[in-house]
């Protein structure tokens, strides 16, 4: 599917054309523009909030705007991203290239039953990376790990859509203007759209096995 919008910009513009069928959209400081990105950004959360693991807010560290990434010798804690929700895989990895060394993820409640124990285990709490004290952590080594963030909310008008059908938010909005007059129509494509980009998400990736072998 090719995507129609991509900016805050070109949805404003894309919306402006079937609500008001009109060349000239609404910019940036006026009311309908502001109204309108709440309306794409209360979109944005609904679509954050599927019970989904959408694979558009699956990130690497090393792609996060924010988030410590290098460790410090003697350092056994590290910032996470800000929008950082929960890891995504079991290992974090210090070093690069293929002289990697992992760390496996624990549940902050099994940390008791490692203290004195000198393995290499790490485990994520209230904005942290904590590793095992009892390691030795070298200087200057890249951190690696995968997370699931939050959905980045749009702001600005060359801000970019997340979810890989942006439509979906045009339409939500547009469903939410005609409310009033009873048009169900745009509510209606705002569902279906919601359900292909799950069904996308959920498709195994190419000459993957869809069941178990034997």
């Amino acid at each position: 599917m090719a995507t129609i919008i991509s900016t805050l910009d070109t949805a404003i513009t894309y919306l402006n054309t079937l609500y008001n069928a009109s060349s000239t959209a609404p910019t940036s400081g006026e009311e309908d523009y502001t109204v309108w990105t709440s309306l794409f950004n209360i979109a944005i959360n609904l679509w954050e909030s599927e019970s989904e693991l959408w694979a558009e807010l699956v990130q690497s560290l090393a792609s996060a705007a924010d988030g410590t990434k290098t460790t410090t010798a003697g350092t056994y804690s590290y910032a996470l991203p800000t929008l950082f929700k929960f890891p995504m895989s079991g290992y974090v990895w210090l070093g690069s290239n293929t002289n990697k060394t992992a760390y496996k993820v624990i549940k902050v409640q099994e940390k008791q039953l490692h203290e004195n124990d000198t393995d290499r285990w790490c485990y994520f709490l209230n904005g942290y990376l904590y590793f095992n004290p009892n390691c030795t952590i070298p200087d200057a080594l890249t951190i690696n790990y995968d997370f699931y963030k939050e959905a980045t909310k749009l702001t600005t008008g060359s801000d970019t859509f997340e979810m890989s059908d942006p439509m979906f938010a045009v339409y939500y909005a547009l469903s939410e203007l005609k409310k009033e007059e009873g048009d169900a129509t745009a509510l209606s494509i705002t569902n279906q759209k919601l359900e292909i980009m799950k069904d996308r998400n959920e498709m195994p990736a190419w000459f993957q096995e869809t069941s178990l072998l034997n």
